[in-house]
């Protein structure tokens, strides 16, 4: 067949057939069961599904999705169909003559079709095949992977991040060993630090290592993670996640004995990773079941909000009980929750359009009623038992998604801040902070100029809140800070889409470089100024999740009917959550020696070998400090800890990440900055 023959040809294998592929299409169908993976394919059809289907080795069927609010159409692979689900804007689909697997080549340690590996290319060349890549990749000096497309081979220091790409193969050849662990330094200990390591390949997930002595200073040739700056900065406040309806639906669906296990493993400081932050959605948001568009206030013309339901009867249901179990939690071991709330859409007859969904504006003469509306949602809540510490005044109001959504530009949020929402919300609740924008970063300069600028916004605004989905972008936070240094810089969402599995992720392994994601880009914003990190939904079921609209995402845990699993999310968010606990203060890091990704921009969550060591450090409330460290390449590197008056000699795996706690052993006085 044309897929077996295409399958083949990709890894250098030779074959021939001049049959078409052909599949039954089940329109308004999903194929349940976990994914092979997924492709984005060029032509948006289930035809084109089932001839990536074909070409690929294992698959059986497909679910094809229809994006229909803009992004891009998702072929989900999978080895068969045994059970068929109602869905909206998918086709399942039954390939007639499933490709057998097909071999990976000589040299090659691994081979991903249909997908490229993201990252710089140190050089390329032209190829007959995958299988004639990784000969060629393996007698390059530095050279660990590869991608191979169109008859080219472009050759990469490493893999660490795969992308979907149809018509392509990922491949990577065996790693080196390790080098030799640093030896120790002569002379007398100087104390020593605690290790705390989650490294692929091993069993190490959050693992408590051997302690690491300090000696007197010493000279190395590689990377130096230097802490011995006295400048301090901004305070931690938490890390967590969102109180999704659809994250407290799948609980509400839990066994006892994993709710205790969710609870304990999110918010726990000892057994857990001890999560101080959350994000509640005001109404309802895409990660909503269907019908979802609800709001405590569906009456038309509720000028006044006379029928706002100040039970929160919806709230109630699932997501409150969530939230107050989590306060629970925290409350045993002496802590409290912070809660940060978001709308995604006012009341369908508050919008220009009369409906929640796909846009729309607030209209003129509701503005008064709408920031009376979060005057009396945060009363509804606090009645319930749920205080909440900040609000931010839209979801994403650049974005005219096809789920609930309302547009804004940054002069109409600052106006009705300065106008409405403000004074409202300082005259009922003085004590909760408004953080505008709450959408990607590389606006939200733009955005701070306009509400720091603001005549009456400005005497509202506690900072700016923002998301990760147009990549680094660092300095634009940075810049914030530097202009504004007393600012609430909020990562406020952050999440990864389950299409980007790749080939033999499952619900129980999830993806490693969605951990490593995470936390370059934890790292990449603490380091200019954050105050915390946010996660989307913390919880999901096996499909990813219940939503509205099919947008399926991953989560640091997800659940089927009988288990709760830990994705390395939770694991790489913990080396943060856990450590760098709030009223922690930055310590100016840098790491020397290293290299660090000078490229153009590139897509959110990307760490690969071009980022070199990334680190940074927090002196704690207890006056210990914390360091972490993260390695996004395949190889294992050593490095030294320089602390002030003595250094550590340290050997961090591929794909790791460490964090480190340790006592000065000398009195010193930071600087604030």
């Amino acid at each position: 067949m044309v897929g077996i023959l295409l399958a083949l040809s990709l890894v250098g294998i030779s074959a021939a057939s001049d049959q078409n592929p052909t599949c039954s299409l089940s329109k308004g169908y999903d194929c349940g069961g976990e994914d092979l993976y997924s492709v984005n394919p060029d032509d948006a059809s289930a035809e084109a599904c089932c001839d990536i289907c074909a070409k690929t080795p294992d698959c059986a069927a497909f679910t094809y999705q229809d994006n229909h609010d803009g992004s891009r159409p998702t072929c989900y692979l999978k080895t068969g169909c045994s059970n068929k689900v109602e869905s909206v804007n998918t086709t399942a689909g039954l390939q007639s003559s499933p490709t057998p697997p097909a071999p990976i080549p000589d040299k090659c340690a691994s081979l991903n079709l249909h997908f490229e590996c993201v990252g710089q290319d140190m050089a390329n060349s032209t190829g007959s095949s995958a299988g004639d890549c990784c000969k060629k990749c393996s007698g390059m000096s530095k050279c660990l992977a590869f991608t191979f497309f169109e008859n080219t081979c472009f050759f990469k220091t490493g893999c660490a991040q795969k992308a979907s790409k149809a018509n392509s193969a990922a491949g990577t050849v065996p790693v080196p060993p390790a080098p030799p662990r640093p030896p120790l330094p002569t002379g007398p200990k100087r104390g020593s630090t605690m290790l705390i390591q989650t490294a692929h390949g091993t069993d190490d997930r959050l693992t408590e290592k051997e302690d690491i002595d300090f000696y007197d200073d010493f000279h190395v040739d590689g990377p130096t993670v230097d802490l011995t700056s006295l400048e301090i900065d901004q305070e931690i406040v938490g890390f967590g996640g969102a109180f999704t309806e659809a994250a407290a639906l799948v609980f509400q669906s839990m066994s006892s004995q994993n709710q205790a296990q969710f609870l304990e493993k999110y918010f726990d400081p000892e057994h857990g990773i001890g999560y101080t932050l959350g994000r509640v959605p005001i109404n309802s948001c895409d990660f909503s079941p269907k019908p979802a568009q609800w709001t405590e206030d569906d009456v038309k013309d509720d000028v006044n909000l006379d029928h706002f339901d100040m039970n929160v009867s919806k709230d109630r249901e699932a997501v409150i009980p969530l939230i107050r179990a989590a306060m629970q939690k925290l409350q045993d071991s002496g802590r409290d929750l912070k809660l940060f709330a978001s709308p995604w859409s006012p009341p369908a007859w508050m919008k220009t359009t009369g409906k929640m969904v796909d846009g729309g504006k607030l209209k003129p003469e509701y503005r008064a009623s709408w920031a009376k509306y979060f005057v009396k949602w945060i009363d509804a809540y606090k009645a319930a038992g749920v205080d909440i510490w900040a609000v931010t005044p839209q979801n994403e109001p650049e974005n005219a998604a096809a789920w609930e959504g309302c547009v804004y530009t940054a002069e109409e949020e600052a106006d009705w801040i300065g106008s409405e929402l403000g004074p409202q919300l300082k005259s009922a609740h003085p004590n909760v902070h408004i953080l505008p924008f709450d959408h990607n970063k590389d606006h939200v300069h733009m955005w701070a100029k306009t509400m720091y600028s603001h005549p009456e916004a400005s005497k509202y605004i506690s900072g700016m809140s923002f998301h990760w989905y147009t990549g680094d972008e660092f300095q634009h936070v940075a810049q914030i800070h530097a202009d504004h240094p007393e600012a609430i810089l909020l990562p406020s969402e952050a999440t990864w889409e389950k299409y980007r599995w790749s080939f033999g992720t499952t619900i129980k392994t999830g993806e490693w470089s969605f951990g490593t994601g995470y936390a370059h880009d934890i790292l990449g914003d603490l380091n200019v100024g954050s105050v915390g990190w946010t996660d989307w939904n913390l919880l999901l079921d096996q499909m990813g999740g219940p939503n509205h609209l099919g947008n399926w995402c991953d989560a640091p845990m997800m659940a089927d009917d009988k288990d709760l699993y830990l994705h390395p999310q939770y694991y790489f968010m913990g080396h943060f959550s856990k450590y760098l606990v709030p009223g922690s203060r930055r310590i100016k890091t840098s790491v020397a020696n290293s290299t660090s990704y000078k490229g153009e921009g590139r897509g959110y969550g990307v760490c690969t070998e071009d980022d070199g060591l990334e680190a940074t450090a927090f002196k704690r409330p207890d006056g210990s400090i914390a360091l972490v460290v993260l390695n996004c390449g395949a190889q294992a590197q050593n490095f030294k800890i320089k602390d002030i008056g003595r250094s550590a000699a340290v050997q961090i795996p591929g794909r790791a990440i460490q964090t480190f706690v340790f006592k000065r052993s000398t009195e010193v006085v930071e600087v604030q900055v």
